[in-house]
């Protein structure tokens, strides 16, 4: 990355108070920004460490001009630092991450009857199966497969070594990364005669658009309709989605959850890492699920949940802190029958 005070203050919108002529060659944490790094400053807290910053610019909050009148570096106010950082991070991956060859790798197998968008990328070794759609400008990296009649949308980006099975679809936009699996088979078995007997899973999974994906997450397909995944919805890695489940938009789940094949997830859920969901439930709408959670029942729209077994919050930090304090409850309690049952034999 090579880009100037001015032109960052141009990408983010922001006001400079300082030179426009310094460049900036990389990012760096606040406390570690030193001569042609660009830092940011969002937690107040930190805003001492801040003035202290060697960073050649600092992206700081429109309210903080006062703070910074003194300043002797570059700053650029901004209505939210963080994005603006984020924005530029783009600019420097584009320079990390070399742009991907718009071409079909020869090692590639790519049948007769897919359909390859324009300025699409197949990587190698990868599999096109028979009735595929790749949208235009889709990235399709090393050793992927996309199965039977698979609907991948414009400007996704499947990782290397992700596998979308037969009859599913994916969104434009979205990003898998690397170990993904769409459309596994679900979990259903029936057992008539004590032996456990597969049922076909014979649905499939529908993602929408800017969906991402972390690497070694699979998501079953349905036994007859969809698992689907609404729009905008960011899944951490290693996270099963069993079959029959719906996702609402803008949820965010984190590594290592599991959830229950035919719950519905509702729109802007957080799920934290490493809770379950029993199967066929409903989460409403912005709930929190905080981390290591177990869920056996529905959830009212905007509940806060923690705990192993899923209790609300404030019952449950309550519970936590009593909890510790057993031992010392139980010495006292001992001692407070010892007092009033002298007679008695001391029960364990």
């Amino acid at each position: 990355m090579k880009i100037s005070t001015g032109d960052i203050t141009a990408k983010v919108h922001g006001e400079l108070h300082g030179s426009p002529d310094v460049i900036i060659k990389s990012a760096a944490p606040l406390e570690k920004a030193g001569e042609g790094q660009l830092a940011f400053l969002a937690d107040p807290a930190l805003t001492r460490k801040a003035l202290e910053s060697r960073a050649g610019c600092l992206l700081a909050a429109d309210t903080e001009k006062e703070t910074f009148k003194n300043y002797p570096g570059t700053v650029i106010f901004v209505k939210n630092p963080r994005y603006a950082f984020m924005l530029i991070l783009r600019e420097a991956e584009k320079t990390m991450r070399p742009v991907t060859p718009r071409v079909i790798d020869k090692t590639a197998s790519v049948h007769p009857g897919a359909k390859i968008g324009q300025m699409s990328h197949i990587g190698p070794f990868c599999v096109i199966e028979e009735g595929a759609v790749i949208g235009d400008s889709a990235i399709i990296e090393a050793q992927s497969y996309i199965g039977h009649n698979v609907k991948i949308g414009a400007g996704t980006r499947l990782h290397p070594g992700v596998k979308v099975l037969a009859n599913c679809e994916i969104g434009e936009r979205c990003i898998l990364h690397s170990g993904v699996v769409i459309g596994s088979d679900g979990y259903g078995y029936t057992s008539p005669n004590g032996i456990h007997e597969k049922i076909p899973q014979i649905g499939k999974v529908i993602i929408g658009n800017d969906v991402e994906i972390g690497a070694n997450t699979a998501v079953d397909r349905a036994a007859l309709e969809a698992t689907i995944i609404g729009d905008g919805t960011k899944i951490d890695n290693l996270a099963h989605i069993a079959h029959n489940v719906k996702i609402g938009r803008n949820c965010l789940i984190l590594a290592m959850v599991v959830i229950g094949g035919s719950s519905v997830i509702e729109d802007s859920v957080i799920i934290s890492g490493q809770s379950c969901l029993a199967d066929h439930i409903t989460i409403g709408k912005g709930s929190i699920i905080m981390g290591k959670t177990g869920v056996m029942s529905n959830l009212a729209p905007g509940s806060v949940i923690f705990g192993h077994v899923g209790r609300p919050r404030a019952e449950a930090f309550k519970l936590e802190a009593l909890y510790g304090k057993l031992p010392e409850i139980y010495k006292e309690l001992r001692a407070i029958r010892k007092r009033l049952e002298p007679k008695c034999p001391e029960k364990p």
